[in-house]
């Protein structure tokens, strides 16, 4: 530190100002320009202050206030939705069904009914526990040679079934033809003229064990044994006929037998039969006339056909056969499901007519009464339906589908109801026409060809020529039109209440249409 003498000390001037001067306030002088900081602890406790603040606003942006008020919003905008929602649609469907003569709202829909039943029995591999954990007894044959030129020998045997119960037909051929060569069969069923009572012949050209007989009860099973091999020079032909009384009711017969043609009689009415069940693979199946509740035939590589009456469901199945049948399906008094149809080939035609009949009265919004599925994928089809005489006009379901020919659908002047016909590779048509002779019932056509409208009648809609008094005139309309689709309703008059026979037909390709 430096001490300046008084001696050394600079001398003040005396430079005072005489005049007024203005001079701040002592307050004012001795204020600070400069804000004082604060201590570190004011400032840290002011900092955390400012952040648990921003915090609890962060939290407080979507708090349960927010969330309460948008559910709030949500449940008014549904209940406003509906409140005002529901009436306008329940008015334009009552418009659309008012300004629709034929309504579709009860129509049942496509597929939803199927005609294969899923608990079709397996018959004869079912039995085969049973058939060998019992004594089996060989029957006695009559064998005689036929010739001393020839080395066949001919074994012949005769006894009685009981015709009722469970009857059946089976082999133990399976379907490798070529591992049983040289075996051949044929199973013959007709009607006994011996009033005595049932029979059943057999006879066989062998060179190997012959026929074995087993009875269970009320079961009768009659099991074909073959050989497994034979020799170059050998054969076996068996021969099966079957005589049922004129009079019978047999709960269940199943048939199982390859390699063997299957020949059915007239049997009529005369026998009927709850379940039966026909199975072959590379021979004819032909069924003179059967009648049951349940028929179910099938093949592999030959055809089927025949007459049948049915109340409840028929299957006729094969792959490289054709189908030919006259079929009659009978809705009774006590059915409560639809009579189910269904016939299903490959590369083969399907010629089928079939019947409608029934025994009760039609409900108006019921489900159908009939039910069918036709279906084959290189083969023509020719279906033709129409109604038994004194029999009203029916709900069906029809769907028939084919992929690379010609599907042709004929209906009766009792037709009405919708159709939807649908190809990829041609052209489609729905027309009305009448058959040839003057004695036959008018038809109505629907085919895969080219596109062409039905003639109209005098009060604009199509001429109605189902109806011979004239009175009513047939409406067709259309809800689509095109080449390769065409999907509406056809009517004779205007209803008030829905029996549609509803028609589906899909095909891939097919022929010109003459």
């Amino acid at each position: 530190m430096i001490i300046i003498d008084a001696v050394d000390a600079p001398r003040k001037t005396d430079n005072a100002f005489t005049g007024p001067t203005i001079r701040h306030p002592d307050q004012v002088t001795l204020r600070s320009v400069t804000a004082s900081l604060p201590d570190y602890e004011s400032s840290q406790k002011e900092h955390g202050g400012l952040v648990e603040e921003g915090r609890k606003r962060k939290k407080g942006r979507f708090g349960s206030t927010f969330w309460r008020g948008a559910i709030v919003a949500f449940i008014v905008y549904v209940v406003l939705g509906l409140a005002v929602g529901v009436p306008i649609a329940v008015t334009k469907l009552r418009q659309e069904n008012k300004s629709r003569p034929f309504p579709i709202k009860n129509a049942p829909l496509m597929g939803m009914w199927s005609a294969v039943d899923s608990s079709n029995p397996l018959p004869l591999q079912s039995l085969r526990e049973s058939l060998y954990n019992h004594d089996i007894r060989c029957n006695i044959w009559n064998t005689a040679e036929t010739s001393p030129s020839d080395s066949l020998l001919l074994a012949t045997t005769r006894y009685k079934l009981a015709a009722s119960g469970l009857v059946t037909v089976r082999s133990n051929i399976s379907y490798d033809a070529d591992f049983f060569t040289g075996i051949t069969g044929s199973l013959t069923v007709n009607l006994n003229k011996n009033v005595q009572g049932e029979e059943h012949d057999s006879s066989m050209w062998k060179s190997c064990p012959p026929l074995w007989k087993l009875e269970l009860g009320r079961t009768s099973v009659l099991p074909t044994r073959t050989p497994k091999t034979l020799d170059a020079d050998e054969s076996l032909s068996i021969t099966i006929e079957l005589l049922l009384p004129s009079s019978s009711s047999i709960d269940t017969f199943l048939t199982y037998l390859p390699l063997f043609t299957q020949q059915y009689g007239d049997l009529g009415r005369s026998v009927s039969f709850n379940r039966l069940v026909i199975e072959g693979t590379n021979n004819m199946i032909s069924c003179g006339n059967l009648s049951g509740a349940q028929i179910y035939v099938k093949n592999v590589l030959a055809s089927i056909k025949g007459t049948f009456n049915v109340t409840n469901k028929l299957a006729l199945d094969t792959v490289r056969g054709a189908i030919t049948a006259n079929v009659t399906l009978t809705q009774t008094m006590s059915a409560f499901q639809p009579s189910f149809l269904s016939m299903d080939t490959g590369y083969s035609p399907i010629n089928a007519n079939v019947t409608l009949s029934m025994q009760k009265p039609v409900e108006d919004d019921g489900p159908p009464s009939f039910v069918t599925h036709v279906k084959t994928f290189n083969g023509e089809i020719n279906l033709g339906i129409y109604h038994a005489e004194g029999t009203p006009k029916s709900i069906l379901s029809l769907q028939v589908q084919n992929a690379l020919a010609q599907s042709n659908v004929q209906l009766d002047h009792k037709f009405e109801g919708m159709f939807n016909i649908q190809t990829k590779l041609d052209q489609v048509t729905v027309r009305n026409h009448t058959a040839t002779p003057a004695t036959s019932p008018p038809k109505s056509s629907i085919s895969s060809s080219s596109t062409s409208l039905p003639p109209f009648g005098p009060y604009g809609g199509p001429s109605d020529r189902g109806d011979p008094s004239g009175r009513r005139v047939r409406t067709v309309q259309y809800d689509t039109l095109s080449t390769s689709k065409a999907v509406g309703w056809s009517s004779l008059s205007i209803p008030t209440v829905l029996l549609p026979i509803c028609i589906q037909v899909t095909t891939l390709e097919t022929h010109t249409f003459g």
